[in-house]
């Protein structure tokens, strides 16, 4: 990431060695003494005005590269808020390649997402996340929750029986994203279904359709050996995985919550009774 080294030197004499930076930009101002414009580094102070100094610096503050708009397009601009964005090359007129890091924590996690993005010459605002992109897509997608058929139906399971469970599983999902000037990749899957059944039993399926048909061929199988009237819960997860990244880099993993359903399975016994 590029660190701006702390500086001292203020274009005007407005103190700000203690503040935070939501975004500096590069700005032209007229100098009257010289009769010719000259660039500075402005910078707004977070919940303050703006203060501008002679270079970036000069600025009294590690500052981190993002990604915005301003008033001609997308750009680039420093922030003191720590983001996954680098600079890779920065040339004469301001301009730069940018690139993410897809996993802060270990090296070798940067990629470029290209093109060159040229710096904000206005105040800018910020792009969105890719992160939060790939993360509102994922959560976007992940929502039906699994609609299981048992077998015998609510209502006539019978102790000693084979209870069969069958449930449809979402095919594997992958996308394409665009998030600024950056391509996102997602991919989406159930990598397995739990299945509760109510008397303390839970077991693990691959999601298959092999597995999860149902009857009579299904391998979701259980056998309850205690009624339970009342009804047992027996509740269905899909157990999702997803990974995003960015421009082709390395994968970084989603914790995406479960999605289940539970269906309430009363359990009867039958009793022999000797006849007269």
């Amino acid at each position: 990431r590029l660190a701006v080294a702390i500086g001292l030197s203020l274009v005007n004499a407005t103190p700000a060695a203690a503040a935070s930076f939501a975004s500096c930009w590069v700005a032209r101002e007229f100098d009257p003494v010289y009769a010719e414009y000259s660039t500075v580094t402005r910078c707004r102070i977070v919940g303050s005005d703006t203060v501008d100094y002679a270079s970036d610096s000069d600025v009294p503050s590690v500052l981190y590269p993002n990604l915005g708009t301003d008033l001609t397009g997308e750009c680039w601009y420093l922030t003191s808020a720590t983001t996954a964005y680098v600079i890779l090359d920065r040339f004469a007129d301001g301009s730069a390649n940018i690139g993410f890091d897809t996993d802060p924590s270990t090296p070798g996690g940067i990629v470029a997402i290209g093109p060159i993005i040229p710096r904000c010459t206005s105040e800018p605002s910020p792009a969105s996340d890719p992160a939060a992109e790939a993360w509102n897509y994922v959560m976007s997608y992940v929502h039906d929750p699994p609609q299981p058929d048992l077998n015998p139906v609510p209502g006539r399971g019978i102790t000693g029986l084979e209870t069969f469970l069958g449930v449809p599983v979402p095919e594997e999902h992958a996308a394409s994203l665009t998030s600024g000037s950056s391509a996102l990749d997602v991919e989406i899957s159930v990598d397995a279904v739990l299945v509760s059944w109510g008397d303390g039993i839970t077991d693990t399926y691959p999601p298959t359709s092999a597995v999860l048909s149902g009857y009579p061929d299904g391998g979701a199988i259980h056998v309850y050996e205690v009624k339970n009237v009342d009804g047992a819960k027996v509740s269905v997860e899909y157990d999702w995985t997803a990974r995003w990244r960015v421009a082709g880099g390395a994968w970084t993993p989603l914790d995406v919550p479960n999605t289940a359903t539970t269906i309430a399975y009363p359990v009867a016994e039958v009793v022999s009774v000797l006849g007269d």
